[in-house]
């Protein structure tokens, strides 16, 4: 619903043709390259040895998982991570990575050491000498002229890589990522993915955040041919080609600045892209379904090192251009099997892996240095001994580095970080006006307009908060709670997405990683499972597997419960699910002053932050101040004091448990404390311990299906906890163990009732 887009209707005949795709297009000569300047003799001569790093990293990976690793030898070490070697595809990680700059972004894969290795590499070269001093940690005293400084910085990043995957606290993740997770965000790596396509949404949204922060970066997405067959995928390429980045509804015609690389090793796992899991001869051709320019989709020979950085760097110039995003296949070839636990022989005949060794990137290299006269081949030779020399070393030192310690196992699980002091780039308004007050009578305002009210209020003050989902522009959302947000904000802002649930999570988690606050809408509960692995796997984790080294500040409004008609697909409370998963703060509000306070709180908040929101309780009014306050997560509200049982519930349920709680002062002469505790992680257990000391007796009630509820947790953590002082065991009160009915009849029967929290209540206090 966009009304600066008329849509009119119109069937007159047309065939659409879908332009033409380059398919290895590149045949310059080393010598062709070096004469037009277009690489000099040093860079090219870097080109091979990170090459050869990356190839000797990942034979060491391999010797060391068999225990034949010479530099290791003698000591007690047994390395027990993965081993996804990307032996064969240096050319794709190293001619990639030269394309970009220091502050440029890149995502990678369970395979992407190389990747790592890569950005590292060049990061060695882009540093000045102040920067690669403080990261050695090198006193003043110490002098190391250029050349070793760098050689220096170079053994440390394999060091760093090495510890990781060794699982050491010297590791880029302080061991807490391993392989398939390393990161280095002070380079712009945002992270290797164990997840096949689980970054590529990120990687949406990195670009989406360069774009909103006009910084010309651009992010390279590093993920596989299996990934490009993956829901993620597709919702991904879409969100970044949405028209509105370039047809000047977003003012400033941009368009997202990242760069989709398919690394297309031949492989998924065993499946091969070629005449078996996809119908394409080229994997490039996904870009012809997301705009008419293709994506510039192009293949390229991802064996060849000159040819992969030519087109990335014509990928980068089209993404800093605003013309992105931008597809490129990398035709390459792994040598190794998924894992050095497959044989490769079910699937792989050794005519086809001898042929791609003829073409490897390493020898293609070689040869072209020699017949270009950059270097001899005892030049080489001199190269290769280093390369393996250095790698050892760096390999003796991981393996002799610290483990962290075992009872720091949960350290990084959240940032302790917020957004309470704003920068002052932040600072700086971008709306378009001064946002009206919400008009209050008696001073209130419904639960909604203090939902709006909140975000309102922390995007004034912060322009690092966006706010997007489904319909939440112009339409205001489902239940209309953001109607006219966009008026005041713009579409920079407040935008819609397509109904793409994995790529609205996902490409927050981008966003958040690069520098936004984003704010983020789930229409309903029960789409949560759309975007599970974003949610659960993505943005709950990456505060601890990146060993602390970044935050991932996302707020996912998502409204929740039945009661409605709904039926079975639109009506679920899924905050149970959410609790089950650390590193997601869960937030449940229940009255139209928690709901702005906590809102503003989780805005604030270094972590993600599950905001659920009873559709229910939209229209409830309450008193709201109109000023700025903020209500602190793990501080439970006492809603009524009693002295006979203890009743504890959130959101709507909340407010059926106060109504109960009068019906059993009244009528049954039984008076109960209820205890609201806004937040369920954390969770203020100790305010629930001290009612119960008091009462003796305690039910806990929810919306959610009563089976795996939060419920039961607390109800376990209160008898463990105070057992001595319960004089009946805690009961629970949640939904019947079904699905939700459409029936209205049938929906009360099945919701948790008033009526039915009086009879619990009666039954444990024996009234």
């Amino acid at each position: 619903m966009v009304r600066e887009l008329v849509v009119l209707p119109s069937f007159e005949p047309e065939v659409v043709e879908l332009g033409q795709m380059p398919v290895y297009q590149y045949r310059r000569t080393l010598e062709e390259e070096l004469a037009d300047g277009r690489v000099t003799a040093d860079e090219v001569k870097r080109f091979l040895e990170c090459m050869m790093a990356i190839r000797a990293f990942e034979e060491m990976i391999m010797a060391v998982r068999n225990q034949a690793y010479d530099a290791i030898k003698g000591l007690e070490f047994e390395y027990r991570g993965p081993t996804h070697l990307s032996i064969g595809q240096e050319a794709t990680s190293v001619g990639g990575c030269a394309a970009l700059g220091l502050t440029d972004y890149i995502t990678s894969t369970h395979r992407g050491h190389g990747d790592g290795i890569a950005k590292g590499c060049f990061a060695v070269q882009q540093r000045d000498a102040a920067t690669l001093r403080k990261v050695l940690g090198l006193s003043d005293t110490e002098k190391l002229d250029d050349a070793a400084l760098r050689e220096r910085a170079m053994e440390e990043h394999l060091f760093r890589t090495a510890a990781e995957l060794f699982g050491r606290d010297a590791g880029y993740c302080r061991g807490r990522g391993g392989g398939m997770h390393i990161a280095d965000f002070s380079v712009g790596h945002l992270g290797a993915n164990a997840i096949v396509g689980g970054s590529i949404g990120i990687a949406a949204g990195a670009g989406m955040s360069v774009r909103y922060r006009g910084t010309q970066q651009v992010c390279l997405c590093f993920a596989g041919d299996g990934a490009y067959c993956n829901g993620i995928a597709f919702e991904a390429l879409n969100v970044a080609s949405m028209g509105q980045f370039t047809n000047g509804l977003m003012g400033r015609p941009f368009g997202v600045p990242t760069i989709f690389a398919i690394i297309n090793n031949q492989y998924a796992m065993t499946g091969q892209v070629e005449g078996e899991v996809t119908g394409v001869d080229h994997m490039a051709r996904r870009g012809a379904a997301f705009r008419p320019d293709n994506l510039h989709a192009e293949v390229i020979n991802g064996m060849d090192v000159l040819a992969v950085l030519d087109g990335i760097r014509r990928a980068v110039e089209l993404a800093r251009a605003g013309k992105g995003p931008v597809v490129r296949e990398l035709v390459t070839y792994r040598y190794q099997g998924h894992s050095l636990s497959d044989p490769r022989t079910e699937y792989r005949s050794k005519e086809e892996e001898a042929a791609w060794r003829e073409v490897d990137p390493l020898a293609k290299l070689s040869r072209q240095l020699v017949e270009a006269g950059v270097c001899t081949g005892d030049e080489i030779a001199a190269i290769q001994e280093r390369v393996e020399a250095r790698q050892g070393r760096a390999t003796r030192r991981a393996a002799e580095a610290p483990e962290p310690k075992a009872e720091d196992v949960l350290v990084f699980m959240y940032s302790n970080g917020t957004s309470e002091s704003v920068p002052a780039e932040a600072k700086a308004p971008r709306q378009l006006v001064a946002p009206p007050p919400i008009a209050r009578k008696d001073g209130k305002i419904t639960f909604k307009e203090a939902i709006k009210e909140a975000l309102i209020e922390e995007m004034v003050r912060d322009n690092r908060v966006v706010f997007y989902g489904e319909d939440v522009a112009d339409y205001g959302g489902a239940f209309k709670v953001t109607k006219g947000l966009i008026d005041i904000f713009g579409r920079e802002r407040v935008f819609n997405t397509s109904i793409s649930e994995a790529a609205i999570i996902g490409t927050a988690v981008g966003a958040a990683m690069t520098g936004l606050r984003p704010v983020v809408e789930l229409m309903y509960s029960d789409f949560e499972y759309q975007a599970g692995d974003q949610i659960y796997n993505q943005a709950a984790k990456w505060s601890y597997m990146s060993g602390g080294s970044l935050a991932v500040p996302i707020v996912i409004r998502s409204s929740v419960g039945a009661g409605k008609g709904y039926g079975g697909q639109h009506s679920q409370a899924l905050e149970s699910h959410s609790t089950h998963t650390p590193g997601i703060k869960v937030v449940f509000p229940s009255t139209p002053y928690d709901v702005k306070g906590l809102l503003k709180t989780a805005i604030r908040d270094d972590n993600p932050v599950m905001f659920c929101e009873s559709q229910a309780l939209y229209n409830d009014p309450g008193v709201v101040p109109a000023e700025d306050y903020t209500v602190p997560f793990g501080s439970a509200a006492v809603r009524r004091e009693g002295s006979d049982i203890t009743l504890v519930s959130w959101g709507k349920v909340a407010l059926d448990v106060l109504e109960a709680a009068k019906v059993l002062e009244a009528e049954h002469k039984i008076s109960a404390e209820v205890i609201d505790p806004r937040t369920l992680i954390p969770f203020d257990i100790e305010s629930v311990l001290r009612s119960v000391r008091k009462t003796g007796r305690a039910i806990v009630a929810s919306q959610a299906t009563r089976t795996g509820s939060y419920t039961a947790e607390i109800a376990s953590q209160v008898q463990e906890l105070a057992f001595d002082y319960l004089d009946a065991p805690v009961g629970r009160i949640g939904a019947l163990d079904g699905v939700s009915p459409q029936s209205y009849v049938l929906e009360q029967a099945y919701l948790p009732s008033v009526a039915g929290i009086v009879a619990a209540a009666r039954k444990l206090v024996g009234r």
